[in-house]
C-alpha cells in the first residue's frame, strides 16, 4: 500500500503597493456619455478623466483616439440643465459640464468646457458627486470653513478660491482660524493674530463681483499669477 503524498502549503503572494506614479490611477467610475455628438467610454480616476469614442466593430478594426483631462487643470464642474426663461431651479437635465484651464502661453490664459451629455439623473448625480469630492467643491455656507479647520495646510503651497466675495471671506476666515488653532491660541484672541501659513489666491467668479471693483488691480493680476 503506497503512502499518500504530502501536500505542500503555498504561501499567498504578497501584493506590493502600486508605485507612486500610478497612485490615483485606479478607476473610480466608468460610464457612457455623449461628447461632441459621439458616444464615448469615459473613465474617471482621482488624477485623470479619460474618454474615447465607441467605435463599431469593423473588419478593419481600430479604436477611437483617447483624450485626457488632468484633474489638476479642472477648476469647476456643474450639472447642465435646460431651463425656460425666468426659471431659476430645476429644468431638464442634459449632463455635466467640466471647465478646464488651458496652459498659458505668453501670459495668455484661456479655458474650455467639456460637456458630458447623459439624460439619466442617477448616472449624472453619481458622477457629479465624485467629481466634487475630487475637486473639493463647497456645497453650502460654512463648508469651506469646516474643511480648512481640519486640513493639514503644511502639505500645500497655497489655497486658491474660485468664487464671489462671500466665498473669499469664508476661505480667508478659515485660513486665519486654522492658524490660530495651530498656534494654540483661542479663536477670539485679537491682540496678536497669527499669520496664515499659506498664501490665498483669488479667482473672481461670483455673480455680483463687487469686490473686484474694489480690488480691481489685485484681482486682475491674481488670475495670471495663480494659473
Amino acid at each position: 500500500q503506497g503512502r499518500g503524498r504530502r501536500r505542500r502549503r503555498v504561501a499567498p503572494l504578497a501584493v506590493s503597493p502600486p508605485p507612486a506614479s500610478e497612485r490615483g490611477e485606479e478607476p473610480l467610475l466608468r460610464g457612457i456619455f455623449e461628447i461632441g455628438k459621439r458616444s464615448c467610454d469615459v473613465v474617471l480616476s482621482a488624477r485623470r478623466l479619460r474618454w474615447s469614442p465607441i467605435v463599431p466593430e469593423s473588419p478593419a478594426g481600430g479604436t477611437g483616439r483617447e483624450e485626457i483631462i488632468e484633474m489638476k487643470d479642472v477648476f469647476s464642474v456643474k450639472l447642465k440643465r435646460r431651463r425656460f426663461v425666468g426659471q431659476k431651479k430645476g429644468g431638464t437635465l442634459l449632463g455635466i459640464t467640466i471647465f478646464k484651464c488651458l496652459h498659458k502661453e505668453e501670459n495668455k490664459l484661456t479655458d474650455c468646457a467639456v460637456h458630458l451629455n447623459n439624460l439619466s439623473e442617477d448616472h449624472c448625480n453619481s458622477w457629479f458627486r465624485h467629481l466634487k469630492e475630487i475637486l473639493n467643491v463647497t456645497e453650502y455656507e460654512g463648508h469651506a470653513l469646516s474643511v480648512l479647520k481640519e486640513c493639514e495646510l503644511q502639505a500645500f503651497d497655497g489655497v486658491v478660491c474660485v468664487g464671489g466675495d462671500g466665498s473669499v471671506s469664508e476661505v480667508a476666515h478659515g485660513l486665519l482660524l486654522k492658524a490660530q488653532i495651530d498656534a494654540g491660541k483661542g479663536t477670539d484672541y485679537i491682540p496678536a493674530p497669527v499669520r496664515a501659513s499659506v498664501p490665498l489666491g483669488v479667482i473672481p467668479a461670483g455673480e455680483a463681483k463687487q469686490y473686484c471693483y474694489i480690488l480691481s488691480v489685485i484681482c486682475f493680476k491674481s488670475l495670471w499669477h495663480i494659473l
